[in-house]
């Protein structure tokens, strides 16, 4: 066993491990305190200051140019639209020339009729020569006019057209052919065309009492300038 004296002394080695104990601690403490003061502190550089020159502020905008006056161009007005009536249509004269009839042969002697009929012979037959006197008009029976060609009315040209037609029953030339033309070809186109092609009408040629037809018949159309 251990002596008493031992045992005395026990206290006073636990106090002495305690009081080595904190020293230790104390001394870690102040060489980490040590270490963190020794660190250097950041240099933060110089702050500089300069002076800035305020810049000078920029011209004023040159002033607009005036604006230049233009006088607009007066308003277009149109001319008015003037209508010149056309110039009346010159009259176009008709006229024919009958065509040479066939001489007829001589007629044969007759047989000698009864005395009894002879007083009324010459009387039949003079009725049935004035029948067959009668040829095709010389004028249209219609108001129909041929058309007067432009470009010979715009040159006061005038011209005529003689055509040789056979004029039917109805009156209605046909077959016409040109004989001679004045003045220019428009004149014959337009004058074959009335002719033919409109609906002009003569005084069909009679033989005794009934309408026949008449060849050759020679009609005249002429074109000229003047008032109706």
């Amino acid at each position: 066993m251990r002596s008493y004296a031992v045992q005395q002394r026990k206290p006073t080695d636990y106090i002495v491990a305690v009081v080595v104990a904190f020293l230790a601690i104390g001394l870690v403490v102040y060489a980490l305190t040590l270490t963190r003061a020794e660190k250097p502190a950041p240099v933060h550089p110089p702050i500089q200051t300069r002076v800035i020159a305020e810049a000078p502020p920029p011209p004023p905008p040159p002033p607009p140019p005036q604006p230049v006056m233009v006088q607009p161009p007066p308003p277009y007005v149109p001319p008015p639209r003037i209508q010149v009536a056309p110039p009346p249509k010159p009259p176009i004269q008709h006229s024919h020339q009958k065509s040479p009839k066939p001489k007829a042969a001589a007629p044969q002697p007759a047989p000698a009729a009864p005395a009894q009929s002879s007083s009324a012979a010459p009387a039949a037959s003079s009725s049935s020569s004035s029948e067959n006197d009668h040829s095709a008009g010389a004028s249209p029976i219609n108001n129909v006019r041929p058309e007067y060609p432009e470009e010979a009315q715009e040159e006061n040209r005038e011209g005529s057209v003689t055509a040789s037609c056979d004029i039917l029953t109805n009156g209605k030339p046909a077959h016409c052919k040109l004989l001679s033309v004045k003045g220019g070809h428009d004149f014959a186109e337009s004058a074959l065309d009335f002719l033919e092609h409109s609906a002009v009408r003569y005084q069909p040629a009679v033989v005794g009492g009934q309408p026949v037809v008449e060849h050759n018949h020679v009609l005249h159309v002429d074109f000229t300038m003047g008032d109706e």
